[in-house]
């Protein structure tokens, strides 16, 4: 039987698998409507759409001239042949239907750098009838080698 803590795991490891399929959709789907993700450079995204939207660019699977992107142009497509894990994701359930997780990954492919890359991601989780949904996110590298 899962319990609530291996909900939450598996939520936020399908950050992970969507990343690695390049599936904005699916990687939109994990956040609730209202979500904020704060990226590595401190970018706040609000909302489901902008999160999508702003990820999808980074992925090249939206045309550069989309609307709704909040990353400098030259980002496009910097994660198109990316694949990201997390090696840890350590989980506390806050209440019943809150959950704090951190998750260790590990990425390579990014375009501008030939190093992996490192970090810690700090996510809101709360359940929603039936499913765990990403209600905010921060990721934070440890090891940043790129140029942003």
């Amino acid at each position: 039987m899962e319990t609530g803590e291996d909900a939450v795991r598996r939520a936020v490891n399908g950050f992970a698998e969507a990343w690695n399929r390049h599936d904005m959709d699916g990687l939109g789907a994990l956040f609730t409507p209202d979500a904020d993700f704060v990226n590595v450079t401190g970018r706040w995204w609000k909302g489901r759409q902008g999160i999508q939207t702003s990820h999808a660019f980074t992925h090249a699977t939206i045309s550069q001239s989309s609307p709704g992107v909040d990353v400098p142009a030259h980002a496009y497509g910097i994660f198109k042949v990316s694949n990201f894990h997390f090696d840890r994701i350590d989980v506390r359930l806050i209440r019943p239907d809150v959950a704090i997780a951190h998750g260790a990954w590990t990425m390579v492919g990014d375009s501008r750098t030939t190093e992996s890359r490192s970090g810690t991601m700090t996510f809101v989780v709360t359940r929603d009838r039936d499913r765990w949904l990403i209600r905010a996110a921060q990721n934070t590298e440890i090891n940043r080698t790129v140029k942003t």
